[in-house]
């Protein structure tokens, strides 16, 4: 383990942490199938144009098992380790990188030559460097040291330890017949910045909450109350609690959806499976890759 990394006991701990909760309903399944991940507090060492800085890094994962829980559970096990070890060694080979092509200080964006940076990872990585994908590194490396390299290199981490993942769980299960599979949703949280990634249709929502002033309150208030008039729904006492809202201003609460289910009646999605030589069929009353996955992308499903 790198020196400078301090890194939380996820193993020896509950998974979740006293600043995270989670609750999850078994439905009609003979057994819970589903996983949660929750660390807060990495804290790992990233090159910036003022130095080494320190960046808190949390992750928090959910993983929708379906068909039995093999998938989700080694999913939640594996995560926050590939995580960690690709981001080091994205990391190591930056600092191999610059500790060849610098004299022991990390250089400013506009001393740095990008097509020098390349040729030397590619001797540093070797062989390595075929197993990357260089399309996305080279974008790593056209952000340089700036505000946004290390949110580059957690992103290109988290995609790596997430296909790696999908490689292991998919040899474990052609060997003991195992079908089971799980979706997936992973927030990052870094510098007070979000990086979101979904496979399948588990969903992640952002919720705000924020305070209108009295006018500010009036004018959205009078907008929701003509639209529920024109429906005829709003009574006295919506009308009391407009006039004091009004007044005395608002908490506006507000929703994003942050992600975008992989479904088979997805053009795209459609578009990608067939040119994989598969199918999407209509099963059930809904479409379906090969007749049975209602989803085009997932952990396993072998």
């Amino acid at each position: 383990k790198c020196p400078r990394w301090r890194l939380f006991d996820y193993d020896s701990s509950p998974r979740t942490a006293t600043r995270c909760q989670s609750s999850m309903l078994q439905g009609r399944r003979k057994s819970q199938e589903d996983r949660t991940l929750c660390v807060l507090d990495v804290r790992i060492p990233f090159p910036g144009t003022m130095g080494i800085r320190e960046v808190v890094v949390g992750i928090v994962a959910v993983f929708d098992g379906h068909n039995g829980a093999e998938a989700s559970e080694m999913a939640s096990k594996l995560l926050m380790e590939y995580f960690v070890l690709h981001t080091y060694f994205l990391l190591d080979a930056m600092y191999s990188v610059v500790s060849k092509t610098s004299t022991g200080k990390l250089l400013h964006r506009r001393d740095h030559d990008h097509g020098n940076l390349l040729h030397r990872w590619k001797e540093i990585l070797g062989w390595q460097w075929h197993e990357l994908h260089s399309e996305r590194l080279q974008n790593v490396f056209s952000a340089n040291f700036d505000d946004s390299f290390h949110l580059e290199i957690l992103k290109e981490a988290l995609l790596r330890a997430i296909h790696d993942i999908d490689v292991r769980f998919s040899e474990e299960a052609s060997r003991n017949n195992i079908h089971s599979g799980s979706t997936a949703t992973v927030v990052l949280v870094a510098d007070d910045k979000f990086l979101v990634a979904n496979i399948g249709d588990s969903k992640a929502f952002l919720c705000s909450e924020n305070f209108q002033s009295p006018k500010e309150a009036k004018a959205s208030l009078l907008e929701l109350y003509r639209q529920t008039e024109r429906d005829g729904s709003v009574s006295v006492w919506d009308r009391e609690k407009y006039r004091l809202a009004s007044s005395r201003g608002l908490n506006h609460f507000a929703v994003k959806e942050l992600t975008r289910d992989h479904h088979p009646d997805r053009e795209d999605e459609r578009t990608r499976v067939e040119a994989a030589g598969g199918q999407v069929l209509n099963w059930g009353g809904l479409p379906r890759v090969n007749g049975q996955l209602a989803i085009t992308r997932a952990i396993g499903d072998v």
